[in-house]
């Protein structure tokens, strides 16, 4: 069992209950030296490393089976790696795993926005790459 720190399209319910077969709990968390951006083309996110960077945001799952971890690992595809990452939770630390981008080459420099995704780009998610990716 692990947790998983999510900050891009699996933070919607939506998307992780297509993915996972578990109900899982889940809080707010944020991790520190980390920027989310915005791929290119796509509607999902990209991790990278930005030391300076602000504390990102996102949601955790406790306790994740590692059947759902395969399908999550399935879901990332080959342009991300999981990794562990150092993330708060109501001022406590704990250690989740978090995808991380290989995908360099296909990002933008700017920040990617949650609300965007959420009012335009959630629903064609879900049609498209969901439809492709989940198991």
């Amino acid at each position: 069992m692990v947790n998983v720190f999510t900050y891009g399209s699996l933070m919607f319910p939506a998307v992780w209950q297509r993915v996972v077969l578990g109900d899982y709990q889940s809080s707010i968390g944020t991790i520190q030296g980390f920027r989310r951006v915005a791929v290119k083309g796509e509607e999902y996110p990209a991790l990278i490393i930005a030391k300076d960077a602000p504390r990102l945001e996102g949601r955790v799952y406790f306790d994740v089976s590692d059947d759902d971890m395969a399908r999550l690992d399935r879901f990332e595809t080959t342009r991300y790696a999981r990794v562990s990452v150092a993330v708060t939770v109501s001022e406590a630390a704990i250690v989740a795993d978090a995808y991380l981008a290989l995908n360099i080459d296909e990002l933008t420099s700017h920040d990617w926005d949650v609300d965007r995704f959420e009012r335009n780009g959630l629903s064609r998610f879900l049609e498209t790459y969901v439809a492709q990716y989940a198991p």
